[in-house]
């Protein structure tokens, strides 16, 4: 739902934020935080509430920082968390797959306060 706090997947350092766009707004994206990790990839963090952020760009931040808050910003059709890995390539950033360490069911669910 929108408002359930958005935290670090990975430590790293903030590279850019967004923090002012209301509703669907002029960037698809809207609301972000992009944090470049320690081994070269970036996590980025989109739809997010607007002014909700907390954090700013230079900003270290470790593995379960507060980020943001969940919202429905920029091309969304509903409330939610759009989490993207990307590695920079002579291309471009190019998204990458990655898997979580645990079953999605059995991560915490910070809405229902668990």
């Amino acid at each position: 739902p929108e408002g359930t706090p958005i935290i670090a997947a990975r430590g790293g350092v903030v590279l850019k934020t967004e923090n002012e766009q209301s509703g669907r707004g002029s960037d698809p994206s809207g609301n972000f935080v992009r944090v470049q990790h320690d081994d070269g990839t970036q996590g980025v963090y989109l739809h997010l509430k607007q002014g909700s952020l907390s954090v700013r760009d230079g900003q270290r931040v470790a593995v379960g920082s507060p980020l943001a808050l969940s919202g429905n910003t920029g091309n969304s059709s509903g409330p939610h968390l759009h989490l993207v890995v990307q590695q920079s390539t002579e291309a471009g950033l190019v998204s990458i797959p990655y898997e979580f360490n645990q079953p999605v069911g059995t991560l915490p669910n910070f809405a229902l306060g668990n």
